[in-house]
This record gives C-alpha cells, structure tokens and sequence, in this order.
C-alpha cells in the first residue's frame, strides 16, 4: 500500500513511461541550432583533471595557488572592466558613446590620471552628496566612484551565468586579490586571509581565547569587540579585565609619548595576563597606538602570549608591511577593513595570522574548505555576492597611481592645520595624540554643561547645519571627531567651525538656564556596578566611552 506522502507525490506529478517523445529538434532557437552545428565540427579528446578541486567546484586547490611563489604563479586573465578604476569623467564617455567595445578598451588602456585633491577628487572619484559637508570617513568609508562600477559589473557577470561564474571564474580571481593585497601589505600570501569585514575576523581571532587565560584590554576599547572579548570568556571560562587608559587623556607628557603610554600601558596589566587585544587606530578617541615598535614587544617581554589588533582604521592611514617586523613586534592577529580608507565597495576587509597560528585561527562560519587551510576556510562562507573583494586589484592600483606618500601627506597636513585652526576658533586645548586622517577636536566651553548629550549636538549639526561629524564625549568633556581624506578641502573645517560657533550663539543661553537633554545622567545603583552591564548599559554607543550614558536596562537585552 502506497504512503500518503507517496500518493500525494504521484498524484501531483503523474509521469507516462509510455508517451512518445514528442520533443522535437525545430523547436530550438535558430541560434542554439547554429550553435550545435558548428561544435558537431570540433572534435573532443579525453583527459583527465589536471588539478585537485576545491570543494564542489570546478577551480584549482587554494592553497596550492596560494603557496605558488611569483615565478611560479600565473594571474587569471581579468575582465576588461577590472583593470582599472575611472573617473566620473570616463565612466560618461563610455556611457556617450553607447556599445562601443573597442572605444572602451582604449579607455581601460590609458593610465589613472592623478587627480587633484579636495572637490575636484570628489566630484572624480567618490558619490558623496555635495548636500552635507562630511568630515566623517571614518565611520565606514565610501567607495571610489570607479570601484563601485566594477563591482557592479562583477554582479551582472555572476548574474548573467551565475554557475560559470561561482564554479570557474570567482575563486582564481579571489586567490589573486590575495596575492595583491599581500603585496600591497609585504606580507607573505599564506598568511593573508580575506572576509566581509574587521568584525567577521575579529569573532574569529576571539577563539584563540581559551580556558584560564587571563584577557586585557584598554577603556578606549570598541564596544562591539568588548562584548566579543565578554561572550568568550564567558563561555571558555576565562578572565576579562579593563585597563584605565583615559585617566591619562589630558596628560601630554604620557598621551604625547610612545614611551610613556607604552609604559603606563602595560604596567596596568593584570597579573599572570596572557592575552590582550588592542586598537591599532581607535574608534571613539582617534588614537594612534604604536603597536608595532613599542606596545607589542613590552607585552611580549611582559609574558603576554597572545596579541590581537584591531586594525580597521589602519589600511591606507598607516603604512603596512608584516615581512619587516621582527619577531618580536609580530601580533599573533591583525585585521583590517579596506571599506574605509582604502575605500573599496562594501565590504571587505583582511586578517594577517602570525605564521605559527595558521593552523589554529578558524573562521565562525564553516563550509567547503573547513580543514583544508587557512585561506581555504576563510575564502568562501556561502553564496554572496564576493565582488567587493575583486576591487582590490584596481583600487590598489589606483592609490599606487595616486602615491601613497601623496595622499598621506596631504591628509596629515589637511588633518593637523584643520585641528589647530578649531581648536584656537573654539578657544579650546589641542588633544595630545590622534591618528594619521582623524582627530578630536574640543567644542567651545559654552556647549561644555552636564545637561548636554553628544547625540543632541551632533543631531543639530546634521539636522540645521548639514554636517556630518560624531560628537564624543571623553573624560566629560565633548568633542567632534573630525576626519581628513583625499576629497576633503579647507572649506570645509571653515564650515564646521562657523556652524559650532553659531550653534554655541544659539543654544549657549539655553544651555546655561535649563539643559536641552530632559535630565541629567542617572547613577546606576550598586548592584548593576558590574563590568559587563558598566559598559553595555552605561557607556552606549559605538566605544565604550563617546556617547549617552544609560542607565536603565535596554528592551531585550541581556544586559
């Protein structure tokens, strides 16, 4: 007797093996029949795969590509279109002049032009809307006008025969986007791993966390990475521990130091520590750490075994290269996003995995290549769209155009006049230390009351004055953090400064008689004084210390 399952089968699908085949040769399209008449001509020899897959599909073994020296290795052949980045300028040319394939390849074969900085680099290689003045690349960068056109043809390709694509052509493309980001950070290729962004790599550098280990990391810390850091030491039975590091934030002679901070850095550590995690740039208070020629080898000399870095900031603002580290400035994990300042289409980013590690870092999410290697774990997740990581190449190639010492000089020196022009407008003190392309600038004394959150001025600031800059607060004092990039011009620090100052004309009366928040910050009671809710419920926000404080407990959360 058939199953009900079965019989709803049947039912719904009845098959005759006794029909004829009434399916005939003249109902093919005249040009897939022209197709088979000219392959009935090509004669096809027999051969076996000359290579060993990757998973399911039909490419070379990863890590055998990516352990080729450079001798050895042969490139993909790249579409034309992924060659180069353009500018606004040619991408319109090439849309005027309609299906013109051989005019296009006389374009992709011209050299990037170097491009003017400030508006003219705006309006060339970036969409940023000319409606907002936006000093704040650093949130989560912007994409090169160029690049998003090429990930966009990434897409239609995949779309266009989307098995050819994820099969044939994706990963030999993907393995040579490592290569090039490997040079482009003087690291060896075996080491270097791409995923979606700093946050995926850094959930799954947090495994190297185990049992017993005793964790540090600094008040400056990001939120998002200390709750990494809280739910995995929770669960694997390790200790977390806070250092104060903002104690010494209006100290020049510790924040303005390497030495110094280095010293006092570590000399907070808690006993027997083993493990710390640290910013190579942070988020809220712009810092740059000196993690490589200073801080790495003190906690290595002070038996720290295990460093990660959180490098997000770091590709393009600082000058990376892992090969010329000794041994003793390696971390054992760097990550980096290359959304931000190296602006590729969102997102991307890449993880440098210290050479004794390789076989021990493992990503969060496991598929085809889970126990096949590094790379070959970390290169596919799933099915997404994986064509921000085929910008690398032409995005590389345009900051190598542009010159590297070009770009940082301009922003460093835009970045530094920028800061000490507002800091003398607001009649406030320079900050002691800040990164290559961000910094804090103090907000004049009038905008400086208890009752004032950083949301409410930075909402003034984006809803009447239309910019775009986060408003922190730090060791109770407010500040913007303004950031400089290469589309960024003088015009528009002038502007900042005449919009505080006016919002300060505006408000200061206000301020001073009643406050604008509704109430001043509420003290948690003593028994939700505890590190996790201190942080979570507390700090807020996207550090642990920059925006509102709260103290009540958040709808669903489990702080």
């Amino acid at each position: 007797m058939q199953s009900s399952s079965e019989t709803m089968v049947s039912s719904a699908f009845p098959l005759s093996v006794d029909e004829p085949d009434l399916w005939d040769a003249s109902e093919m399209p005249v040009e897939l029949s022209r197709q088979l008449a000219v392959v009935e001509a090509i004669s096809i020899k027999y051969a076996n795969t000359q290579y060993e897959g990757f998973g399911s599909f039909h490419s070379e073994n990863v890590e055998d590509v990516i352990g080729m020296d450079d001798k050895e290795y042969r490139p993909p052949s790249l579409p034309s279109f992924a060659r180069r980045i353009l500018s606004s300028t040619e991408l319109q040319e090439i849309r005027t002049m309609g299906d013109n394939e051989a005019r296009e390849e006389e374009i992709m074969q011209r050299p990037v032009a170097r491009c003017d900085f400030g508006r003219v680099f705006r309006r060339e290689h970036f969409v940023v809307t000319p409606k907002f003045v936006f000093l704040n690349h650093g949130a989560f960068g912007g994409a090169l006008r160029g690049a998003l056109e090429v990930k966009h043809r990434f897409e239609m390709m995949m779309e266009h025969q989307v098995v050819q694509y994820m099969d044939r052509i994706l990963l030999p493309l993907a393995l040579y986007s490592v290569r090039r980001l490997a040079e482009f950070v003087n690291a060896d290729p075996k080491q270097i791993v791409i995923a979606t962004n700093a946050t995926f790599m850094l959930n799954s550098a947090m495994e190297l966390i185990e049992k017993d280990d005793v964790v540090a990391y600094f008040d400056t810390e990001y939120l998002s990475v200390y709750k990494m850091m809280y739910f995995r030491c929770k669960k694997v039975g390790a200790s977390l521990h806070e250092v104060p590091l903002l104690k010494y934030w209006n100290n020049p002679d510790i924040m303005g130091d390497d030495e110094a901070l280095t010293r006092e850095m570590c000399s907070n550590l808690p006993g027997g520590c083993t493990t710390v995690v640290v910013d190579h740039i942070t988020s809220t208070t712009a810092l740059l750490f000196p993690v490589f020629t200073h801080l790495i080898p003190s906690l290595k000399r002070c038996g720290v075994k295990k460093v990660i870095v959180d490098g997000a900031h770091a590709p393009l603002q600082v000058d990376l290269d892992f090969k010329a580290l000794p041994e003793e400035c390696q971390p054992s994990v760097f990550v980096g996003n290359l959304h931000k300042w190296c602006s590729l289409p969102k997102s991307a980013g890449f993880m440098w995995v210290h050479s004794t590690l390789v076989d021990s870092v493992h990503p969060v999410v496991l598929s085809h290549g889970s126990g096949d290697g590094l790379l070959s774990e970390f290169i596919w997740d799933g099915t997404r769209d994986h064509s921000s990581y085929l910008c690398i190449p032409a995005v590389i190639d345009f900051w190598y155009a542009q010159g590297h010492k070009r770009v940082r000089e301009y922003c460093i020196d835009l970045l530094q006049q920028a800061a000490v022009m507002l800091s003398k407008s607001f009649d406030t003190e320079l900050v002691s230390r800040h990164s290559p392309f961000m910094s804090l600038v103090e907000l004049p004394k009038v905008l400086q009351t208890p009752n004032v959150t950083p949301r409410y001025l930075q909402d003034v600031l984006h809803d009447v004055y239309r910019v775009e800059v986060p408003v922190k607060k730090v060791e109770g004092r407010l500040y913007v953090r303004i950031s400089a990039f290469v589309y960024n011009e003088r015009s528009d620090y002038v502007y900042l400064r005449e919009a505080v100052l006016s919002m300060s004309r505006k408000l200061g009366s206000i301020l001073m008689r009643k406050g604008v928040s509704g109430k001043t910050e509420e003290t948690p009671p003593d028994n939700q004084k505890v590190l996790s809710d201190k942080h979570v419920r507390e700090k807020n926000g996207c550090g642990l210390c920059g925006l509102n404080s709260v103290s009540k407990r958040r709808r669903g959360s489990r702080f």
